[in-house]
């Protein structure tokens, strides 16, 4: 009998970051997964980031994770995405080689000191006097402290192409059968949910000058913190765009009863802001095309994944549509898309820890909990390996808020308004997304992975250096004083004379005034900004050029940015006002029967997440404070967020 203080179940984007960073905070950890070579496999499409995913992915990092270090390391291609609009939407959204980034993952992992790769099925969990003890595999107990199941699309998984079904997780993976079973004999609440993929065709069957080219962009920077600029092997490659016509939409309106989701073969609920391509000739019917991305998925293969092509439609139909789209008339599929259903587990039944309500010491991370995407996998991944690292500890949970983090936001709305379809991550869900930019994600969370263990003493530094360059920047820039005399000088930069004195700073807010144009006023008015950070656009994730780029932004959004964290001020005063665990809302005089149903299974830990139920009226928040309120000046003092305890 084996044992250790941390399982993972699962090896794709939640699992690695999980076994990795609970390992790296020095517990004996545990990966189960039933190949090692598929381990970080990606069996979708070869990006990673892009709106919001870029975020997440930028968050991941700078809590000590590897998703965006392994990106730098296997990139093909990178793009700036959002550039139409303001900072708190644009990001990055990187293309990776599909055979060295599970490489890259599977090195990093057999590396990692304190962990255990184990290769074979996890049959079941144990569980003994409501907390989990550990798993089964092969007949055989292995002991742990907390358990983490990222699972994917494993549970029961179901492939569709057509009208044929093919039992597995996707392609290539067997599905399993006994973790839905321990799921539902505990009180877990299971749904069935789709996705899918798309068809891959051969790179040499295209006609690529019938289709538009979009290059990389190198200077769009790294993904990781860690890195001044990424390492691809060669020469970034393009990706190409085209997009299909009527042709192709009459195509599949014709075999839309050969559809599997049409014609009535998939009973799982299908991602709304990723529809397969029929769903798309249905749902907008009145779009004459949709756009096509042509996507290389390794250095050295054929093999191109056609990005906004999803689809469950039978191999020749999926061909026929193919040959319709400008650059693909005589296209050579090498392999079909096809959706697949698999077991997701109600997100409300969760702490905020990602720890299950119903057994202490069980989490679940990713995929499992009704999200889509590599991303959102990851970032669940790293919070439930923190917390079930914490928990085998016996330390308090750490739990990451709206406020805090796209990934704050993206537990919040799984766990206080759970999923109605597979969840993506969108930059509209954060109230304050101008707060959480991707450019700033190591200042918001690289302390908090300083403080609990998982930042390294590089990333510490590299933060360190950034924020002093940031300081020294933003002091040279106050200090830089422009006065009616200097007139002339601004003049001849076609900026505007102050009337009175101004800062450089004060400049820099106006409309069309950037660092270096405020820079060059200053030195025809025989000023000095000899302290801000020098541009770098060679390495642009170098802390000077960050620096740089960061105080240009705060100086463009000063305003809007004090308003947000005013705002951020006043949820946090809701956010401080806790909920005892062993609430009766039933026994809450004039809450609503819905509030009081809603309240009652969500379990709020907060007023701040009580507000966020859906349904429940603002009435009964405000209730809901003043009965809290009254019972802690009576001297009933409302007890903190009751954490379950660890092992003892």
């Amino acid at each position: 009998m084996q044992e250790f203080d941390v399982v993972v179940v699962g090896a794709g984007h939640a699992g690695i970051e999980a076994c990795l960073a609970s390992a790296r905070l020095g517990l004996r950890t545990a990966c189960v997964t039933l190949r090692l070579d598929r381990a970080g496999h990606l069996p979708c499409n070869c990006s990673v980031g892009g709106p919001a995913k870029g975020h997440i992915a930028r968050e991941v990092d700078a809590l000590g994770g590897q998703m965006a270090v392994t990106t730098d390391h296997t990139l093909t291609h990178i793009r700036r995405v959002g550039t139409g609009k303001g900072p708190a939407v644009q990001t990055v959204r990187a293309q990776v080689c599909k055979r060295d980034y599970p490489l890259f993952m599977q090195d990093v992992l057999r590396r990692q000191p304190g962990l255990t790769l184990v290769e074979a099925e996890c049959q079941t969990v144990v569980a003994e006097g409501g907390r989990v003890t550990g798993i089964v595999v092969g007949g055989g107990h292995v002991r742990a402290k907390a358990v983490v199941l990222t699972t994917g699309t494993f549970l029961n998984g179901l492939c569709h192409q057509g009208h044929e079904k093919t039992v597995a997780a996707r392609h290539g993976d067997q599905a399993v059968q006994g973790l839905s079973r321990f799921l539902t004999e505990h009180g877990v609440r299971l749904r069935r949910f789709k996705t899918g993929t798309t068809p891959r065709v051969k790179l040499s069957s295209l006609r690529l000058d019938a289709t538009q080219v979009m290059p990389s962009e190198p200077e769009a920077g790294p993904l990781s913190f860690l890195h001044d600029r990424p390492f691809p092997r060669r020469a970034l490659l393009p990706t190409w765009q085209t997009h299909t016509n009527e042709a192709t939409h009459a195509v599949l309106r014709d075999n839309l009863g050969r559809s599997a989701m049409f014609g009535g073969q998939i009973e799982g609920v299908g991602p709304r802001y990723c529809p397969s391509v029929e769903d798309k000739v249905v749902r907008f019917a009145d779009k004459d095309s949709h756009p096509v991305f042509l996507e290389q998925e390794e250095w050295d293969d054929e093999s191109v994944y056609v990005q906004g092509f999803s689809t469950s439609m039978p191999a020749d139909v999926q061909l026929a549509a193919l040959h319709t789209i400008p650059g693909l008339e005589s296209v050579e599929m090498i392999r079909p898309g096809y959706a697949v259903e698999y077991d997701m587990a109600d997100p409300t039944q969760l702490f905020p820890t990602l720890m299950s309500k119903q057994l202490e010491g069980l989490f679940l991370a990713g995929q499992l909990n009704g999200t889509s995407g590599y991303e959102e996998a990851a970032g669940q991944g790293i919070v439930a390996g923190v917390n079930a690292a914490r928990y085998a500890t016996g330390q308090e949970p750490v739990v990451l808020t709206r406020e805090q983090s796209f990934i704050g936001v993206m537990l919040d709305d799984l766990v206080t308004k759970g999923v109605e379809d597979p969840y993506r991550m969108l930059t509209a869900r954060a109230e304050h997304r101008l707060l959480l930019r991707h450019d700033n994600a190591d200042q918001r969370l690289t302390p908090l992975a300083a403080e609990i263990g998982l930042a390294t003493d590089d990333r510490k530094r590299r933060l360190e250096a950034k924020m002093a360059l940031v300081e020294r920047g933003m002091a040279a820039l106050e200090g830089c004083v422009f006065l009616p005399a200097h007139r002339d000088a601004m003049e001849r930069l076609e900026i505007a004379p102050t009337a009175n004195r101004a800062s450089a700073y004060d400049l820099l807010k106006r409309p069309g005034v950037t660092l270096d144009l405020v820079t060059e006023a200053a030195h025809l008015a025989g000023l000095t900004l000899d302290d801000l950070p020098p541009s770098d656009p060679e390495n642009p994730g170098a802390p000077h050029h960050a620096a740089r780029e960061q105080i240009a932004i705060m100086a463009v959004y000063d305003g809007y940015l004090r308003r947000q964290d005013e705002e951020v001020a006043a949820a946090k005063r809701l956010e401080g006002l806790a909920v005892p665990a062993d609430f009766d809302f039933h026994a809450l005089a004039g809450l609503s029967y819905e509030s009081r149903e809603k309240l009652s299974r969500v379990r709020p830990l907060t007023v701040g997440q009580a507000s966020r139920v859906p349904g429940v009226r603002p009435a009964d928040i405000a209730l809901l404070i003043g009965h809290l309120q009254a019972r802690s000046k009576t001297g009933r003092a409302v007890p903190g967020v009751r954490s379950p305890s660890g092992p003892e």
